[in-house]
């Protein structure tokens, strides 16, 4: 039987928060050996970087995803320290599940979904705002640059801006040239294929705003509407590329927004092996600021945007007329074939 009246009924039930911007960073470290070695170094490099970058209205979750005890104990003294709003342990459920994880409860405007290895450097957040109030169509913005992602699900942006003269190849900074070099290295390849790519990014400018066509999803903003399918469906793998592309990929292209990415580049992928570049720049101090809410509007193409997806990926992405066109967008022959190569 119950007695009295619960004391939490009589206090005022309203959930007090004014962040609208969502940080979720799944962590999956299951030892501390092996390719795990330096994980949970680089993890608190990670979630460092984003305490000291973000605003005071940013709500910072992190999902436990079936990691040892050391990463337990760690994430626990972090939301003591009230550096991070939310910690969530799971068994290994997967990415995407621990996503879904991160997502329930919550309503914000804007969600970053972020992987545990990547450095957050200083104004990351106004510049992919700046991208989303500018650029409306705009449903994923990321912060990495990457050339190689102009063809990567960008079927709608080529569509809705065929004869604008302000999307094509502009000079990117040797700093941002250096950083798309940097992330290639920390996935495992060379480098840059070719110089090209670290001095030219094909981009579109709207209001003397800049951003990159196409966008990699290892760090990315999205509209939180394009998420939803996250919140209410599971994931019956723990990992891959087919998953991320169903869940994280297929609801910001569906109804025809664009991917893009911040003209300069704001974060780094490290990998699992830190470096003494990434302990100079976690040196830097905390960003204390207020910022207002960006004013986003809602957006869903009218146009058949799954038949315009497949005509322009069996037509214009074929690399004779995508050259053809991309030579006319500020690059020789020559330079086209260099840049795609």
């Amino acid at each position: 039987m119950r007695k009295g009246v619960n004391p939490a009924k009589l206090e005022n039930n309203k959930v007090e928060n004014e962040s609208f911007h969502q940080v979720i960073v799944p962590v999956y470290l299951p030892n501390l050996e092996g390719y795990y070695k330096e994980g949970l170094e680089i993890l608190k490099l990670c979630l460092e970087s984003i305490y000291l970058t973000v605003h005071d209205k940013t709500y910072i979750s992190v999902v436990n995803n079936g990691s040892c005890e050391e990463v337990k104990v760690f994430l626990d003294e972090l939301l003591k320290l009230e550096k991070i709003q939310e910690v969530i342990h799971t068994s290994a459920i997967g990415k995407i599940n621990a996503i879904a994880k991160g997502l329930a409860g919550h309503n914000f405007d804007l969600v970053t979904i972020t992987d545990a290895d990547v450095l957050f450097t200083n104004d990351w957040q106004k510049a992919v705002y700046e991208i989303y109030e500018t650029f409306p169509k705009a449903g994923m913005v990321g912060t990495t640059p990457n050339p190689l992602s102009i063809s990567n699900f960008t079927e709608m942006i080529f569509f809705d801006n065929i004869l604008n003269s302000n999307m094509r190849f502009y000079n990117i900074s040797k700093s941002t040239g250096n950083a798309i070099d940097c992330f290639f290295k920390s996935i495992g390849w060379k480098g840059v294929k070719s110089t090209i790519q670290k001095n030219k990014a094909f981009a579109i400018k709207k209001d003397n705003v800049l951003a990159i066509i196409g966008s990699g999803h290892f760090t990315a903003t999205y509209k939180t509407e394009l998420l939803a399918e996250i919140k209410i469906k599971t994931a019956k793998a723990k990992a891959g590329g087919p998953l991320l592309h169903q869940y994280i990929d297929a609801p910001s292209i569906k109804y025809g927004h664009w991917r893009l990415a911040t003209f300069h580049n704001y974060t780094f992928h490290m990998g699992n092996h830190s470096e003494n570049w990434m302990m100079d720049l976690i040196k830097m101090p905390k960003q204390n600021f207020s910022i207002a809410t960006p004013q986003l509007k809602k957006y869903q193409s009218n146009l058949p945007v799954l038949l315009i997806r497949k005509l322009l990926n069996k037509y214009f992405f074929k690399k004779a007329l995508f050259k053809k066109y991309l030579s006319k967008k500020g690059l020789s022959n020559d330079e086209v074939s260099e840049f795609l190569l």
